[in-house]
């Protein structure tokens, strides 16, 4: 599989696969140092859906997008999902980033991360009620990243992101779901959304930013990848991010 860079202006082709196709993907997908917010990354189907076939993203993906993805979490400190992406399609640790978790409530059963052993690689991040029954449902080792609780019985954002900076984890790429992203949108969080767009329709599932309204945001085209099957893999600037 070839991806082709069409813009700012079209590149060398980059064989998926060869030796040298990661470093030159972090190279573009490198992001300035202080640039604003954190990086969103999905995949979506033409008609918007973040779930394919199976129910899951893993229909959307290819070689190609799973390189795209390898080299924005190498460029990351952590991976960042939300309570239902985990629970509903299991994370493997990043080979290369940590991952954390934030949840309100705790309830983690039935998640799936694997074979983690190091505690320190997987983070949960939630108030304080939330402990115990993130213990009682997430077997995996793991850290537990106490948060202030929110008046409203929802995690804040920005003292999530805050929690993780300060345990050495500044650089943050949001992998979904849709509810997550959407709420870190919608909160003036998010500084890049990167887009991969899978040559399929799917006939309904599951809108890539949820059913909850978000803000009109106008967005700045950085770079955009094709690959010879169809897909496309765009880097989108969020001007308004924090």
């Amino acid at each position: 599989m070839i991806l082709r860079p069409v813009h700012p202006a079209a590149g060398e082709a980059i064989p998926v696969g060869e030796p040298e196709t990661r470093e030159r993907l972090r190279e573009l997908y490198r992001r300035d140092d202080g640039a604003p917010g954190i990086r969103l990354n999905l995949v979506a189907s033409v008609d918007g859906s973040a779930r394919g076939d199976d129910g899951t993203s893993e229909t959307l993906s290819s070689r190609a997008d799973r390189a795209v993805l390898g080299a924005i979490r190498a460029e990351s400190d952590v991976v960042l999902v939300g309570a239902a992406t985990l629970r509903a399609e299991g994370y493997l640790l990043p080979r290369t980033a940590r991952l954390a978790v934030v949840t309100a409530s705790g309830d983690l059963s039935g998640a799936s991360t694997g074979g983690a052993t190091d505690a320190d690689r997987l983070l949960v991040l939630g108030p304080g009620s939330a402990g115990a029954r993130v213990a009682e449902t997430l077997p995996t080792p793991h850290t537990f990243v106490e948060l202030p609780a929110g008046t409203d019985g929802r995690v804040d954002l920005a003292v999530a992101l805050d929690a993780l900076a300060e345990v050495g984890a500044p650089r943050i790429v949001c992998e979904g779901g849709p509810a997550l992203a959407a709420e870190l949108i919608a909160a003036g969080l998010v500084g890049e959304v990167c887009l991969s767009t899978s040559p399929r329709l799917v006939g309904g599932g599951l809108p890539v930013l949820g059913g909850v309204p978000h803000p009109a945001i106008d967005l700045e085209l950085a770079s955009l990848l094709v690959d010879d099957a169809g897909g496309l893999y765009a880097r989108w600037l969020v001007p308004s991010a924090r």
